[in-house]
């Protein structure tokens, strides 16, 4: 793992697995099975003009059964994806500034795979309280440097304003606030403090029929 940027509240790392592990956890993904964000009615954190992005199902490492209530699988898989998460573990205990430690801040991981195809976006937002922070991992095989699909984060001096109708930032939220721009090269893995205002911009037309594939989710709190 290759460490590239460690900030206040953000993380990132390169080559996060090895390239057999790697390859593996692309095709389940490939494989696996995905609905539109909205398939239970409108999920509001996409604005209305930000696509239709696909979730897959969820995973949680949750050592101390905390939400065993909620539906998804449990860790150890017997998967690849139980090697990404300790991958996640080791970066976080390496970094608990950004989203805390494990068994004090947080209690639980949760996790999906995610594709965003052309047009897709996620607009300004900041994660919610339940959270301690949160992760993207880019899990597809290649990405164009014109294809789209950033990771923004706005920088620390972003006005902690009250958030807008269904929570969404707008541009009164943030001022004239800069960005670290990420792009989403392949084996990467962001952490994210729950402060910190993000985005991602739209995939573009360029990228044809490449998807933006992702595994992100949530460290929960206690």
């Amino acid at each position: 793992m290759k460490l590239l940027l460690a900030d206040r509240d953000v993380v990132v790392a390169d080559d996060v697995l090895d390239p057999a592990a790697f390859a593996a956890l692309g095709r389940e993904l490939a494989n696996g099975r995905y609905e539109s964000v909205h398939a239970r009615g409108w999920d509001k954190a996409w604005r209305p003009g930000d696509g239709r992005p696909l979730r897959g199902a969820a995973v949680y490492y949750d050592p101390a059964r905390a939400f065993d209530r909620r539906p998804g699988a449990r860790y150890p898989t017997s998967s690849v994806v139980d090697g990404f998460i300790d991958a996640v573990r080791a970066l976080t205990a390496e970094h608990p500034h950004v989203v805390g430690g494990e068994g004090v801040d947080w209690a639980a991981i949760f996790l999906s795979p995610w594709l965003y195809p052309v047009g897709s976006a996620l607009s300004l937002h900041r994660d919610g309280a339940a959270y301690s922070g949160a992760f993207t991992f880019f899990a597809h095989p290649r990405w164009g440097i014109h294809w789209g699909g950033e990771l923004l984060l706005l920088d620390h001096e972003a006005p902690r304003a009250p958030l807008g109708t269904a929570g969404w930032m707008t541009e009164d939220d943030v001022g004239s606030a800069l960005a670290t721009c990420v792009f989403p090269r392949p084996n990467r893995l962001v952490l994210v403090g729950p402060q910190r205002p993000h985005l991602i911009t739209r995939v573009d037309v360029n990228a044809g029929d490449h998807v933006r594939t992702s595994l992100a989710g949530f460290f929960l709190r206690r």
